[in-house]
């Protein structure tokens, strides 16, 4: 777990916590890739506030507005950790690229994210000014 928080960089943009309202707890964070080994870009990291919430590490982050507007993020969990360091990823963890979400969302309009777990999607509704830093990226 130390070596998953020493790998945000200190310039994070933003820090979020999530709750479903089903007593899921994720916290998220907006950073830019810090390992030289992979692509640089944003990158959006949950991390499960729960220890028997394991977060999926194939499977891809989807964001939907109220329009009907839907993105899927890739899953860029493998970059985590660093390439020679070898360690299993963390279960409760799970990271994804932000660069894919394109067109940015509106700030108008309420964003949900649909979390993939493994038991199954977990949705979170963002709060506007989560969307709002969401829509001013980039």
């Amino acid at each position: 777990m130390a070596l998953l928080l020493g790998a945000v960089p200190a310039l994070a943009a933003e820090s979020w916590s999530l709750s479903d309202g089903a007593g899921h707890r994720l916290n998220a964070r907006v950073f830019e890739q810090p390992f030289p080994e992979y692509p640089s870009g944003l990158r959006i990291r949950l991390n499960a506030l729960e220890a028997n919430t394991t977060l999926d590490h194939k499977e891809q982050l989807v964001l939907s507005d109220s329009a009907g507007q839907e993105w899927s993020l890739p899953n860029r969990s493998v970059e985590m950790v660093k390439k020679e360091a070898g360690l299993p990823l963390p279960a409760g963890s799970a990271q994804f690229d932000l660069d894919a979400l394109m067109p940015r969302p509106s700030e108008a309009l309420p964003l949900h994210l649909a979390v993939p777990t493994g038991d199954g999607v977990l949705g979170f509704d963002l709060t506007p000014d989560q969307a709002m830093t969401l829509h001013a990226m980039g």
